[in-house]
Formats: structure tokens, C-alpha cells, sequence
């Protein structure tokens, strides 16, 4: 007898077809793949939840008695979308255990290019530190309810990676030099901050940081 699909590996299945259809031109990688499926899925069902429903698929398809006129089930892509969401659950079991400071996050953040700061009232901790998928999933910037268009969205995002290359070069022309000095690098870190009123426009704060040298 056929094992009964789950709502929610049926809800994963069609999350993959659905990328898969709308690819165009080059082959798509697993990874893009992995995290568009989760985007896909985040407004419907957790990361655990992801995560078992990959699992099951995986078990199914190793099922000797499973029939061969039933619909092959896409292993590698199912695989990638399952290592994908560990790594998010991973990531965040480490944030909820993150008992830096603020002054920490922001000088730790000023060279940090996976992940963003958000500053957020109704969040615990208020202020953390998130990577970029989740941002986007977490405040969309297209839905009727987004607080920030996506041209904000970009900006936010240029804004950041422009001083992190401003201290990332400081840090290797001039860390030597100023270590002899200071052992400090100046720099800044960027805040995504959400107003505690409903439906107020985000905006963003920008904290000059000071950056130990690494001797």
C-alpha cells in the first residue's frame, strides 16, 4: 500500500514545481532553488515543518514497495530544500541563544555580509540580527501590508554593503598601520528600524562603530 502524502509534503511538491516552471534560461541551482522554495512556503508552514515534510519525502522515495507507476518524487531537489531549512534552524537556535550586548552586535554587524540588524519592539531580543532571506520574508516589501517598497529594500541593502567594503578595505590597508595606534577601525553599522506604530514606513539608522584589530 502507497504511504499517504501529507498536506504539507504536497505543499513542499508543489512549492518545487512551482520554481522549477518558473525558470528561465540558465539551469537553476540547487541552492537559489532551496531558498525560493522556502520563501515559497514560509507565510504556510515553519521550518520544522519544512524539515519534516522534506524528511518524509525522502523516506517515501527509498520505500522498496513503492509503486514504479507512482509520481517520481525530485530527491536532489527535496534534499537541497532539506539542508537548506536545517541551516536556517541552525541559525536560528544560535540567535536565540545570543546574549551580546547591543554595542556588540552593531560592531560584530559593520563586517557581516550574510546577515542584517533590525530593530524591532514587538521582537525578542529588540534588536537582532537576521540573514537576508528572512528579512525579506519577515518585512515583504511587495505584499498590499509592506511598510517599505522594494527601491527601500535595495537601498537599505546597497547602503550596507557599501560600508562593509569601506571596512573591510580600512581593515586591510590601514588595520596593520592603526593597530600600532589605536588597535581600532573606524566604521558603520546599519539598523533596519520598524516603528512600533502599525503600518509607519520602515527606516534605517546608521551607528559609527569602532572595530578592534585582530592582532
Amino acid at each position: 500500500m502507497e504511504p499517504v502524502t501529507t498536506s504539507s509534503q504536497l505543499l513542499l511538491w508543489e512549492a518545487i514545481d512551482q520554481v522549477r516552471a518558473a525558470v528561465k534560461g540558465p539551469e537553476l541551482l540547487l541552492d537559489d532553488l532551496a531558498d525560493c522554495v522556502v520563501a515559497l512556503l514560509s507565510p504556510s508552514l515553519s521550518l520544522q515543518q519544512i524539515s519534516d515534510a522534506a524528511e518524509g519525502m525522502l523516506r517515501m522515495a527509498e520505500r522498496p514497495d513503492r509503486p514504479a507507476a507512482a509520481r517520481p518524487i525530485p530527491v536532489i531537489d527535496v534534499q537541497a530544500v532539506l539542508e537548506r531549512a536545517l541551516n536556517f534552524l541552525d541559525w536560528q537556535e544560535l540567535r536565540d541563544d545570543d546574549d551580546r550586548s547591543d554595542i556588540q552586535k552593531l560592531i560584530d554587524n559593520a563586517t557581516d555580509a550574510d546577515t542584517v540588524l533590525v530593530r524591532d519592539p514587538s521582537g525578542t531580543p529588540v534588536l537582532q540580527e537576521i540573514g537576508i532571506l528572512e528579512l525579506l520574508q519577515r518585512y515583504p516589501c511587495r505584499s498590499s501590508e509592506a511598510r517599505w517598497s522594494p527601491d527601500d529594500a535595495i537601498a537599505f541593502l546597497e547602503t550596507k554593503t557599501r560600508w562593509l567594503d569601506a571596512a573591510l578595505e580600512s581593515w586591510e590597508a590601514d588595520g596593520e598601520a592603526m593597530a600600532d595606534v589605536s588597535d581600532l577601525i573606524e566604521a558603520k553599522a546599519m539598523v533596519l528600524v520598524v516603528p512600533q506604530q502599525p503600518g509607519q514606513a520602515l527606516r534605517t539608522e546608521l551607528h559609527d562603530v569602532l572595530i578592534p584589530v585582530e592582532s
